[in-house]
């Protein structure tokens, strides 16, 4: 076709210049009546005139101020406002196709191309005899704009394309459709614009006086080419201008260098020995594929130009390096990018192109990549993000409430990794019609509205694990297309077996991050209540006599907190009666996004929560009633829905009004209620209020149960029993009409902006390392590109209605990562040093809260991590100094592994307990002890643990089950927060280990308190969290949530530290112990001991009223870490246990 058009073109010329001469006879006439002479063919100008046939009417359709190009194949192409700036970043997981395609809309629509050469560059060598000229062209496209350089040739080349394609859309087609077309394209009288008009004259005979003019001739040519569609949008045009469906996308920041290299096939290898050996054995050996490489301003990736597909995305790092030249690369005109993950040998032209090229990646890494080129603070793969927008949870059901919300409002990516994810698993409760907010709907729900979502999972081995990954995966793929979801390690084909990836992460387009300690998964979520029971159905609550009344207290501070409570209540009722009768207290709340969603449970009085009672309804369907008043919720446990009933409720509706009265006679009251002054910082709210306590509506009607919180399997208890069958999800493992829940107590945090953004990038470098190493030829799961940082902060915003208050601080992510975790060729373990700086830099307190307490002292071969040397050195300049240094470390009582202590089921249990005793007073290498040998008297007067545990009623039963806490967290002076997945323990610190993921958050807004007696001017993030981690561990949010006139703002105060901290951990213990007989207790040294501790009975089972007037002691859930808990046992695997078949390694 191209040969016969281009014979019907020349026979156009022709018959075109006959014409010419015979109408030369008539310009005399034309001139007389007004006309103009046809203006004469210059022959140093050859005219490109636009093809007869607009090719572009059957893609183009104007529909008032939107241009949308349809989809034609697997081209589907985003719809704009005229005049945008950018395509949506959408466009990059859109269906692509060849960068061949013709008429393909790479450009911005109704956006002209400004073309400016700038600049002439004389090459004098002999290389470029015919052309010696270098136009250094501009260019500008909407915000974007770039430079190319390019020849004489280059023009000339294009020119001759464009011939081409003209002649071949000139060639008739034999249908009355294009006839027609054809025949009105000619008769449009429309005033046409310039035509190209390309210089003709060769370079070589150009005068030095020639070249600037020559180069206006071929900035007007340009500039005249891309202004005809057809041309515009020619693959030729945009091949030479570097353009291609990527490059004016939104979120992928300025455009870059891009153009055709040759890519050598397997290219993670370099020259090594001989490089002549090298060479031949390469160039002999290996494919050289064509590939359209792209630079952006963090990293380098490249497409394959027959269908447009990404095939590899290269992430600047502190690995970053760019070499060129044969000894180098072992290849004429090659170009080696390398980084950790991998290198990458491309094949250039010519020398010039190899050597913009290594300029342009070098320039690039020295600028806009130069926060992850560059060394950072503790040598973390991100720097320090100033400004940044964050915030931290407390347990599992503001985090998850914030998760709902964000991805609720995520319009683009969602990228989620998690150790493990259950698909049911609900994130606001109780549960409302229609599963929304369950996690596998509502992604499902995301993902049809066009949302890609991306999931990465740990693939844990099945021996010794039963979290069933391949449920998980397979459960949430089946919802949607959009949901792609990916399991690491493969344990038989990487070798590992040992280790996990145990990060726990969420992130919304890129723009706002979750993290922590919170998988998306079973007995995650709780509150600060941490209830033992969740049987459901309705039961009244047991009446409180005079006696057991609190005490009244008329303090300005318990009127306050009384006010939180109504204004909490009234908020409740007002979204609650907009909805409807049927969704139950909190639904409406969930279905809008308006309110906190906080399950009721929070009583005014500790003894009258979760009191036993008669049961309405039995069987598979609990009832539960309504909070505003009219019906019943029955909760489907087989299912997982909600069946609503008719029946109202005039009790309730009255309480509803009582309560209503209540706000308005002490809303006159708040009005005057002091803020600013230093003497009332202790008792206000460190967030809003809503946020501060959970409500109790439920004891306000006196009412207990409602609807299930924990359906199924999220009842859990891990030590009674572990997770089984984890695909009947709506199956109890436990009868929960025996068996107390294990209560889970947390911490997460969120960060927005750029430190967001580089949470993401871990996402992304762990996504695109997995599916090289898994899915490198499954098409249908995509290289993941990370976003540009530029302007990151202006678009990363989210509502504090759906995420909470949040604060301004540094923010840096840190990692543990490796070669088996990451991919990346070095170690990284900056949590670790994060720790250990901050600890070391400590001026006032730590405060730590941990899964694990596994640390020794320097130079012990079995643990490597530093944490216990840097504390013990910590303390000892403190005590030398006779300076007042506090550390606090909360810890789980017990590892929470299936099993009994003392039996042949609590191995694991002991292992695990062995490691932290070791750690924490047993043997020559444990804090303690070191402290005791450095002559430090009481080293408890620096350092000490303790536990959490609760207490509770079921069916009139006393019960008690430890708060197994699962956080990991320090907080130092007030001042500077690490929230994270890392454990303290070698598995998370070191690196090479479990892959970790955390933030260091470093106060700049300051608020006036107290340290050490002394004003303090602390940071608001980690102020906040630790007094609020205060008031719930010292039971100061429940009732009314006064602080009782305890001042939490100093923890360095021995009045604090002793008289309350210690006090209280000390007398909830002894209570604990002679209640409920329950361990690790001190009063248990042997095996022996155990078994006849648990035989005597506590008062629970003997005088159940003498066990509730001790319980009414409890403050709290601070309970005494037992230091001498079976200190005369050897807690390590016995020989022949297939746990002291396990390496050490495995438990520290």
């Amino acid at each position: 076709l191209l040969v016969v058009g281009s014979a019907l073109a020349k026979q156009r010329r022709g018959g075109s210049k006959r014409k010419k001469k015979m109408a030369e006879a008539t310009s005399q006439d034309a001139l007389a009546s007004g006309g103009e002479e046809e203006e004469e063919e210059d022959p140093d100008f050859e005219e490109l005139r636009p093809p007869e046939m607009d090719p572009l009417a059957d893609l183009l359709e104007h529909d008032g101020e939107n241009c949308t190009i349809q989809q034609d194949g697997g081209d589907k192409m985003d719809v704009l406002p005229r005049g945008g700036t950018c395509f949506s970043y959408s466009r990059v997981h859109e269906p692509s196709c060849s960068l061949l395609t013709p008429n393909r809309l790479l450009t911005l629509p109704d956006c002209a191309i400004e073309v400016k050469i700038v600049s002439v560059e004389r090459d004098h060598s002999s290389t470029h005899i015919l052309y010696p000229n270098l136009y250094v062209i501009e260019l500008r496209h909407g915000d974007f704009q770039w430079s190319i350089r390019r020849r004489y040739k280059h023009f000339q080349q294009l020119h001759q394309q464009l011939q081409m394609y003209r002649a071949a859309m000139s060639i008739p087609l034999p249908t009355k459709k294009h006839r027609e077309r054809r025949r009105s394209y000619r008769e449009d009288n429309t005033p046409r614009r310039p035509l190209p008009r390309f210089p003709k004259k060769p370079e070589s005979l150009l005068s030095q006086e020639e070249v600037q003019q020559r180069a206006e001739q071929l900035e007007a040519y340009l500039s005249n080419l891309v202004m005809v569609p057809a041309y515009r949008m020619n693959p030729h045009t945009m091949q030479f201008l570097e353009v291609s469906h990527l490059s004016f996308v939104g979120g992928l920041g300025p455009k870059g260098r891009e153009g055709l290299v040759y890519k050598r096939s397997g290219g993670h290898h370099s020259a090594r020995g001989c490089v002549r050996l090298h060479f031949l054995f390469y160039q002999c050996c290996s494919r050289w594929r064509k590939r359209w490489l792209i630079a952006k301003d963090t990293c380098v990736l490249y497409v394959r130009p027959r269908d447009g597909v990404i095939k590899s995305v290269l992430l600047m790092d502190q690995g970053f390096q760019v070499q060129s030249g044969f000894m180098a690369t072992g290849v004429n005109h090659g170009l080696l990018v390398t980084n950790l993950t991998r290198n990458l040998l491309v094949k250039c032209w010519t020398k010039r192109k190899e050597r913009e090229w290594k300029d342009h990646l070098q320039e690039l890494a020295k600028t806009s990549g130069r926060d992850f080129t560059h060394p950072n603070r503790y040598d973390a793969f991100a720097p320090v993000r100033t400004a940044s927008r964050c915030r931290w949870y407390i347990d599992g059901s503001k985090y998850c409430e914030a998760v709902a919300n964000a991805i609720d409002l995520a319009r683009e990516e969602i990228f989620i990794a998690d150790w493990w994810l259950t698909p049911e698993i609900y994130l606001k409760r109780p549960v409302v019609p229609n599963n929304r907010w369950r996690l596998d709907q509502l992604l499902q729900k995301k993902a049809e509205e066009g949302v890609k979502v991306f999931v990465l999972l740990y693939k844990e081995v099945e021996m010794a694990l039963n979290i069933n990954s391949l449920y998980s995966k397979q459960k949430l793929a089946a919802t949607h297309p959009n949901i792609k979801i990916l399991r690491h390690p493969d344990h038989m084909t990487g070798g590992i077996l040992l280790w996990a990836h145990h990060e726990k992460l969420v992130v919304i387009d890129q723009k706002f991050a979750f993290l922590g300690g919170l998988d998306l998964c079973y007995g995650r979520w709780d509150d600060f209540n941490h209830r033992l029971t969740d049987v459901g159905g309705i039961q009244m609550q047991r009446q409180i006599s005079k006696s057991e009344q609190p005490e009244v207290n008329t303090s300005m501070s318990e009127v306050a907190n009384r006010l939180l409570a109504s204004h909490r209540l009234r908020k409740q009722r007002e979204s609650a009666g907009d909805a409807g009768l049927a969704e139950g207290y909190g639904a409406t709340d969930a279905a809008d996004g308006s309110g906190d969603g906080t399950p009721p449970g929070a009583a005014t009085d500790a003894d009258a929560r979760n009191r036993g009672g008669r049961h309405l309804l039995g069987g598979r369907l609990s009832m539960g009633a309504v909070a505003n008043g009219g019906g019943t919720v029955y909760v489907d446990q087989e299912a997982g829905k909600v069946v609503v009933g008719d029946d109202g409720s005039s009790r309730i509706a009255s309480n509803l009004m009582h309560a209503r009265r209540v706000f308005r006679a002490v809303t006159a009251f708040h009005r005057h209620t002091r803020r600013g002054s230093l003497d009332s910082l202790n008792d206000l709210c460190d967030v809003p209020r809503s946020e501060l306590r959970a409500s109790s509506l439920e004891d306000d009607m006196g009412l207990q149960g409602s609807a299930k919180y924990w359906l199924g399997k999220d009842y859990t208890n891990f030590i009674f029993k572990d997770l089984t069958e984890v695909d009947n999800p709506f199956v109890d493992i436990v009868d929960r009409n025996v068996t107390p829940r294990m209560p889970w107590h947390d911490i997460g945090a969120a960060v927005s902006g750029a430190a967001a953004r580089d949470i993401a990038r871990h996402f992304v470098q762990r996504w695109n390392f997995t599916k090289f190493e898994k899915a490198k030829q499954h098409e249908n799961y995509p290289w993941l590109i990370p976003k540009s940082y530029q302007d990151v902060e202006l678009e990363s915003t989210l509502p504090e209605s759906a995420v909470g208050m949040l604060f301004t601080a540094d923010c840096q992510i840190l990692r543990s990562a490796s070669n088996w975790s990451t991919g990346i060729k070095a170690v990284e373990s900056s949590i670790h040093s994060a720790y250990i700086d901050n600890i070391v830099n400590a001026k006032h307190y730590i405060y730590i809260e941990n899964q694990f307490f596994i640390t020794l002292e320097q130079g012990n071969q079995t643990v490597e991590n530093q944490i216990g040397e840097a504390l013990f050195q910590r303390i000892l300049k403190a005590h030398r100094n006779k300076q007042n240094f506090r550390v606090y470390v909360v810890m789980p009582l017990l590892p929470a592994f299936e099993g009994e202590v003392g039996t042949d089921t609590g191995v694991a249990i002991q292992a695990i307990t062995h490691w932290n005793y070791a750690s924490m007073c047993r043997g020559n290498s444990s804090i303690i002890e070191r402290l005791i040998a450095a002559e430090v008297p009481d080293p408890t007067k620096y350092i000490d643990f303790f536990g959490l545990r609760k207490h509770d009623e079921l069916h009139g039963k006393l019960i008690q089950e430890l708060v197994y806490v699962h956080s990991k967290l320090m907080i130092v002076d007030d001042e500077v927060t690490i929230i994270g997945s890392a454990n303290i323990n070698d598995r998370s610190l070191l690196g090479r280990r479990d892959s970790e993921l955390a933030v260091v958050v470093h106060d700049t807004d300051r608020e006036k308190s107290i340290m050490d007696g002394r004003i303090y001017s602390a940071g608001r993030f980690a102020g906040a969290l630790r007094r609020t981690l205060f008031r719930e561990h010292l039971g100061l949010l429940e009732g009314d949530g006064s602080s009782n006139g305890i001042d939490i703002r100093d923890p360095v105060a021995s009045s604090f530290y002793d008289g309350v901290w210690r006090t209280t951990a000390r007398r909830n213990a002894q209570i604990f112990e002679k209640v409920f007989r329950c361990i690790p207790s001190d009063s248990v040294r042997t095996f022996a001991g155990l078994r006849e501790f648990t035989a005597i009975p506590g008062l629970a089972e003997t005088d159940p009223d003498q066990a509730r007037t001790e319980l009414r002691e409890v403050k709290g859930h601070l309970v005494d870490m037992p230091m001498d808990f079976l200190a005369e046992e050897s807690l390590t695997p016995a020989p022949g246990t297939k746990e002291a078949l396990m390496p050490v390694a495995l438990w520290t």
